[in-house]
């Protein structure tokens, strides 16, 4: 019987099908869910672009560090190749993550689940998502399917493949 769930979401199409996904299971239910993300303050610039709405985290992120950190740029390849410092960066990416969970909590709201929590964490994200798991005592796991080429899943493998080959709970991959 799934009793709590954990969607983990980087704010992709993808990820936000499978936070619908689990809202829905959610609801049906009658069970807690967690929106989980995983802060990667070491990702490629190619890698933090490829995040879903990226350009409006960035106009959100002007708003929330404005009086932090000034000239922020438009978009992300600008805003992660600029002269802003390590810790400037760090600082901008969990902003990005808080802003990712949030929007996915309220999306989570919005498909009706009710008792929604959310958790942001560092590190690999296969290793994040399993570490948030152990340590809510979740019984299943949603993530979405990033479609990676075949080539490159061979050489790489997917977030949501070890997540699935290591997790000791139900993991359902949403496409």
């Amino acid at each position: 019987m799934i009793s709590n769930i954990l969607v983990a979401t980087d704010g992709s199409e993808t990820g936000a099908r499978a936070v619908d996904w689990a809202a829905g299971l959610a609801v049906g239910l009658g069970v807690p869910m967690t929106i989980g993300h995983v802060l990667q303050h070491g990702a490629r610039v190619e890698e933090l672009s490829r995040m879903a709405e990226a350009e409006h985290l960035v106009r959100h992120i002007k708003v929330e560090m404005h009086p932090h950190i000034g000239d922020i740029p438009s978009n992300m390849d600008a805003l992660f190749s600029g002269v802003f410092s390590g810790a400037d960066r760090e600082r901008i990416v969990a902003v990005i993550g808080d802003e990712i969970v949030a929007r996915a909590a309220r999306r989570a709201k919005n498909v009706g689940a009710k008792n929604v929590s959310a958790r942001v964490v560092s590190g690999e994200y296969d290793e994040g998502i399993l570490s948030m798991a152990n340590e809510i005592g979740v019984d299943t796991i949603v993530i979405g399917h990033r479609g990676l080429g075949r080539v490159q899943r061979i050489f790489q493998g997917s977030v949501s493949q070890k997540v699935n080959q290591q997790a000791d709970c139900t993991v359902v991959t949403v496409r």
